[in-house]
């Protein structure tokens, strides 16, 4: 899941066609500033394949599990998916990688410089996906509504430039519609705001190898946008993301991971043979949280069903 799960319906993002909407509008902006397009598509690909089951619950949860032995943190897991427990090259672990994606990718664990161009493309526009998108399921879902929304600037502009260039739309084509202009402000602006940047007097940006003579990223909205997408997403926060529908969800999914994490680290010998490399390197609580984060929500379910048969039996 993305931010709902498929108890809502049928319409909302899932974890993947979020990364495929942020791979389009990350090429967007890549295209438009001349830079390395299968860099931005690659880095974009990866950007929240560490996400386990039910996003940032699932998270929350294996996080907590794993307070004693480092945590769960989902970019952190990404670059150990890619780097340790894929296995689909004989000799070494991993994807095999280039140098530039596994370091666009740690930028997300320790912001310490300022990564490339390529991967401030997949950032913003990953900025630009969910803060959209999350809106359109949320209003096709029934949580929030138009009139909710007016209340935030960034929506209110692009439902004013809708309806002054639109009429007679039903409420299905004017939220499409806004949705469409959200992202057009949105892409717009970072384009017209790093233009202004790199025509600022920056005349050296140290080759393709960061980290950057400068010290904040060059591809970002202006600070108005910001702004707005500051309050957009308090919003959400506080209207969606934080709905009683789906904290219901997360206090399930908390059981969910629990019970399955417990049986496999009091019965570790039931984990798939690949585990045992990682329960001798790092012990019985990383290999069981390693298993569940590589699942899916309806393997899970399965994983659910299996166990509470074992019991019965």
């Amino acid at each position: 899941m993305q931010v709902f799960t498929a108890e809502f319906g049928h319409y909302h993002r899932t974890r993947l066609t979020h990364t495929m909407e942020v791979v389009g509008v990350a090429r967007t902006i890549g295209r438009a500033l001349m830079l390395n397009e299968d860099l931005i598509e690659a880095a974009a690909l990866l950007h929240d394949i560490g996400h386990s089951p039910f996003g940032h619950a699932g998270e929350a949860v294996l996080d907590r599990l794993l307070h004693d032995c480092g945590g769960f943190e989902h970019n952190t897991q990404a670059l150990r998916i890619v780097e340790k427990l894929e296995r689909r090259y004989i000799g070494f672990p991993g994807l095999n990688l280039s140098k530039e994606i596994l370091e666009g990718q740690a930028y997300k664990i320790n912001k310490t410089v300022v990564p490339l161009l390529e991967i401030q493309a997949v950032d913003i526009a990953d900025s630009i996906a969910y803060d959209t998108h999350d809106v359109d399921d949320a209003m096709e879902l029934g949580l929030l509504s138009t009139e909710q929304l007016v209340c935030t600037p960034l929506w209110k502009q692009s439902a004013r430039r809708v309806r002054q260039q639109w009429t007679n739309l039903n409420d299905a084509e004017f939220r499409q519609a806004v949705v469409h202009d959200l992202i057009e402000i949105q892409v717009s602006d970072v384009l017209q705001a790093t233009q202004q940047r790199l025509d600022g007097g920056i005349t050296e940006l140290g080759g393709l190898t960061p980290p950057f003579l400068c010290d904040a990223p060059m591809i970002a909205p202006s600070a108005e946008i910001t702004e707005q997408k500051r309050e957009i997403e308090q919003f959400l926060m506080e209207h969606v993301y934080q709905h009683p529908n789906v904290m219901v969800c997360r206090r399930r999914v908390a059981d969910w991971f629990e019970t399955i994490f417990d049986y496999y680290v009091s019965q570790p010998e039931r984990l798939p043979e690949r585990y045992g490399t990682i329960i001798q390197q790092e012990g019985t609580n990383r290999a069981a949280a390693d298993y569940v984060a590589d699942q899916t929500d309806r393997s899970i379910r399965s994983e659910l069903l299996k166990l509470s048969s074992r019991k019965v039996g």
